[in-house]
């Protein structure tokens, strides 16, 4: 057989076997993945979270332009959805101008990745409709340093006491040192602060003696005197060393602050947040104590945020003129009539003033608002409100 007929039959013999599949046995094939999938537009990389959002715009130089614009609608109202996950429609609509300059001007920054599920024509507009994947944790991380975050909570006021436990006149300077630092961070993530000279003035020694030994009873009343809603009380205690630094063997003094800190709610004395920060730098106290300062502030906002964040809001209605049997209308009425609500909690009964709790998802200026919106059958006029708290008096039959 020569050289050409037998590369005939060998690959005749290939291709039949090829053709054979032994029983039990399965092909596999080896794919590659792709990436991006195919249509799927990477705008800033990264993971995120999928929505659905549709954009329009008139067509006036062209459908080609007027099909841009109308992705960049849609990439701007999934971002928008994004900032509804954390944020109500009330203070979406009052800080419109802020969001739309710091968060919805920049809306592909906030978008990993994007696919267009459809593409319509309606006479002059032009419909895009995109399937996104959102940034939610940046969205959360730029609405706190906004101050959105705070403003949904409708800007709570805080009180800060800090004591050294260091006795002495340094001890006092160093103490106040800590309490502006302390104060910077809050204001920068736009918490209002009581002025501490009104908080001097409403305080007797004793009184800040207790609350800074942890009693939460007199830190309620001091930031109901001062107009506070959390008070922010604390110790520190600080350290200095003399030690040989390495390689070069020269003494050096560290500086070793420490700062333990708690944020109590005044209206239902609630332990908001606490953290124990140490922080050591060589040659500067003053510098050691603004870093602990620095630390704490932002540990401290970073667990109260992340209490707000969980969507869970309590309001006490503080009732005048209240019977157990109209208490129980109220609360019957509030779960059936006002929106977000998931529970409504009697906590007591004292004569004819009762104190019940509003668990919503929504916060207590809308609960507030919607008490008096809703149409209740019980009456009631509203006394008063500060913070999460709000003051009724139901109407006598």
């Amino acid at each position: 057989m020569n050289r050409l007929a037998f590369g005939t039959a060998a690959l005749a013999a290939a291709l039949l076997l090829a053709g054979c599949v032994y029983p039990g046995y399965t092909a596999t094939t080896r794919t590659t993945q792709v990436w991006p999938p195919p249509g799927e537009v990477i705008v800033s990389g990264g993971e995120g979270t999928e929505v659905l959002a549709e954009g329009a715009a008139a067509i006036t130089a062209g459908p080609d332009i007027a099909r841009d614009q109308a992705l960049k609608d849609a990439l701007r109202k999934a971002v928008e959805q994004g900032v509804g996950t954390y944020v109500n429609s009330e203070t979406r609509v009052q800080n419109f101008q802020l969001l739309s300059d710091r968060i919805y001007s920049q809306a592909s920054g906030y978008v990993s990745s994007y696919r267009i599920i459809s593409e319509s024509r309606e006479s002059n507009l032009f419909r895009v409709a995109i399937r996104a994947k959102v940034k939610l944790d940046r969205i959360e991380d730029d609405l706190e340093a906004i101050g959105i975050l705070v403003a949904e909570q409708g800007r709570p006021r805080l009180m800060v006491l800090i004591k050294e436990v260091t006795s002495g006149a340094a001890a006092t300077l160093d103490r106040e040192l800590v309490e502006t630092a302390l104060v910077a961070a809050f204001q920068a993530r736009g918490f209002p602060v009581v002025d501490q000279t009104v908080v001097e003035q409403n305080l007797t020694r004793d009184q800040l003696r207790a609350i800074l030994a942890g009693d939460n009873q007199t830190a309620l009343a001091a930031g109901l005197r001062t107009g506070a809603e959390i008070v922010v009380a604390g110790t520190m205690d600080r350290s200095r060393e003399v030690r040989r630094v390495p390689y070069t063997q020269s003494e050096t003094e560290f500086h070793k602050v420490r700062i333990s800190a708690r944020a109590v709610s005044v209206q239902t004395a609630e332990v908001l947040a606490a953290s124990t920060v140490a922080r050591e730098l060589p040659f500067s106290a003053d510098q050691a104590i603004e870093a602990a300062a620095d630390s704490t502030g932002k540990v401290l906002m970073n667990r109260i945020l992340a209490g707000w964040k969980k969507r869970t809001n309590i309001t006490q209605l503080h009732i005048q003129n209240a019977d157990n049997s109209r208490v129980e209308q109220l609360k019957a009425e509030i779960m059936t009539k006002v929106r977000g609500v998931t529970a409504v909690i009697s906590r007591e009964l004292v004569g004819t003033h009762a104190v019940v709790e509003v668990v919503s998802e929504t916060s207590t200026q809308e609960i507030l608002q919607q008490l008096t919106t809703r149409g209740l059958a019980i009456g009631f006029s509203v006394e008063g409100y500060s913070g999460n708290r709000i003051d009724l008096r139901l109407l006598d039959r």
